[in-house]
């Protein structure tokens, strides 16, 4: 395609062979141009097609560890429904102790009335467009200070506020992705949006220049695109609209994992696997540690599509079996006979036993409301994995996804706890990741935050196991050396997977450091 030189402007055909959006009229031009396109240059195009819509493709081979694409968010801010939080930089508002008696309260902006962490947010570039409109209304917000803590359904309108003060070729650019506004506008939720939002920024703010569908239209843009944004440091849970990062396509074994740096939260997105030039690249919008069935209803809900990736028409979940129940009859593996069929039958592989949907549907609803119910308690959690595995009459798979969340909240439990764990716990506790490390293999592998946060306690585990050991004289010190050494590895291959997300770098350097100690001793 004809075009223009990037050096010298002169009629050029030659492409950039990666990205394909500059143009050249010598290799010496190109050459040249390197050092200030290597930045811009993609290794991905998107692509149209009747099935996933606009979706992201490889355009070259992508390796594992690589970053695919650095982009600020086009808008970001509190969730639907949020607990306090301040409107500067988002983190999680706790309230100061206020006058002689010790009250606590949250700092408010001066200008508009809405809580803050203090008057530094009130100069943040995020807050100053909505501040001015907010103050000129005079609506007074309701948010206050509680000792228990509850989310406020007025944050829901921020966001989209944000969207309507964006210059208007960025909003724009935000109307022209994918909405399913034609799915959603029926629904409960949206009839609360048209109190909620459509209200309060006709009534209360006074932008009635945006119709009612226009404003429910970004609602739904933002539900259908946006990513969920965690930050430990000031305890940030908010959701923010990257227009290039939501052309990935879902699966639920995707080929890449984001996270988030800066203030301004950009989103850094990486191969966790090698990618193939052609390939699909993909991210998930759902839970790992999900049965097929939970996975498709919630991106039904929640992203207005049926899931058929590769995992979710595979019936043994690439024989993790993270679905399945035991047979009642038998004992052997209840498979679902079409896991793309929400009223499929179950069908033991060995007897043939069946069991119909609804019945499976119930064991899951009552499993998973006792897993949410139960107290988060070691002790709690061992008995409960002790119940359906142990227990003689229990039903459960091994795998079962039950089962392995009730482990991974047990595996965050201990590594808090380690110090204090018999040596029975420390060995079940080793069991445990390696277990869920066998998992991740199968449905999450590579460089992927999942299987590097398991080395990383497997890691921690082995430390105090070496330690305990080496301090009751049960192995000599070349023995506890070696072990040691093994443990360095399997923290060098965590710190390879998680050194660039903020959350874990210094718990990283940290633990380097301790390990660096221990063993010059």
């Amino acid at each position: 395609m004809a075009g223009s030189c990037a050096v010298c402007s002169k009629p050029a055909s030659q492409r950039c062979a990666v990205c394909k959006s500059v143009n050249y009229c010598n290799k010496n031009h190109q050459k040249q141009h390197w050092k200030t396109h290597k930045n811009e240059c993609k290794c991905f195009e998107v692509a149209t097609s009747s099935k996933l819509g606009r979706h992201m493709v490889a355009l070259r081979n992508i390796t594992a560890g690589e970053v695919i694409l650095k982009e600020s968010p086009l808008v970001c801010g509190p969730k639907v429904l949020a607990f306090a939080q301040c409107l500067g930089c988002h983190c999680k508002l706790t309230g100061s102790s206020v006058d002689d008696e010790m009250l606590k309260s949250f700092y408010y902006c001066r200008k508009c009335n809405w809580p803050l962490c203090s008057p530094k947010c009130e100069k943040s570039p995020v807050h100053q467009a909505e501040c001015a409109v907010l103050a000129k209304s005079k609506h007074k917000t309701v948010i206050k200070y509680q000792e228990e803590e509850q989310k406020v359904p007025a944050y829901c309108a921020i966001v989209p506020l944000r969207c309507f003060l964006l210059p208007p070729e960025k909003l724009n650019e935000l109307l022209s992705l994918e909405s399913n506004l034609e799915v959603l506008i029926n629904t409960t939720l949206y009839n609360v949006f048209r109190i909620n939002i459509v209200g309060y920024l006709h009534k209360a703010l006074g932008l009635t220049q945006y119709n009612e569908e226009t404003i429910l239209k970004v609602a739904a843009v933002l539900d259908t695109n946006s990513f969920e944004i965690r930050r430990d440091k000031g305890n940030i849970r908010i959701r923010g609209l990257y227009p290039k990062a939501a052309m990935m396509s879902h699966s639920c074994k995707p080929n890449t994992k984001h996270f988030f740096v800066g203030d301004d939260f950009t989103m850094v997105v990486m191969a966790t696997t090698d990618i193939k030039k052609g390939e699909i690249i993909n991210a998930t919008y759902t839970q790992t540690l999900w049965s097929t069935q939970e996975r498709r209803q919630h991106l039904k809900i929640s992203k207005c599509f049926d899931c058929d990736c590769e995992r979710c028409v595979d019936p043994t979940e690439f024989n993790t079996f993270i679905s399945c129940i035991l047979c009642s009859k038998c004992k052997g593996y209840m498979l679902c006979e079409d896991p793309l069929d929400p009223s499929s039958r179950w069908k033991c592989h060995k007897c043939s036993h069946l069991i119909n949907t609804k019945q499976m549907a119930f064991g899951n609803e009552a499993l998973k409301r006792e897993l949410e119910n139960t107290g988060k308690t070691i002790p709690i959690l061992e008995a409960l994995v002790n119940k359906y595995l142990k227990d003689e009459g229990s039903v459960l798979h091994p795998t079962n996804c039950h089962i392995i969340q009730a482990k991974h909240a047990l595996i965050q439990l201990y590594g808090v706890h380690l110090s204090e764990l018999s040596s029975e716990q420390l060995d079940y506790a080793e069991s445990i990741c390696n277990d869920l490390l066998d998992l991740a293999d199968k449905l999450d592998p590579g460089m992927t935050r999942f299987r590097g946060t398991l080395l990383y306690d497997l890691q921690a585990i082995k430390v105090v196991k070496v330690k305990a050991e080496f301090e009751k004289d049960l192995i000599t010190k070349d023995k506890a050396q070696e072990l040691l050494t093994e443990v360095t590895e399997l923290l060098q291959e965590a710190t390879k997977i998680l050194k660039h997300e903020p959350d874990m770098i210094t718990l990283l350097e940290e633990r380097v450091k301790e390990l660096d100690q221990l063993c010059s001793t």
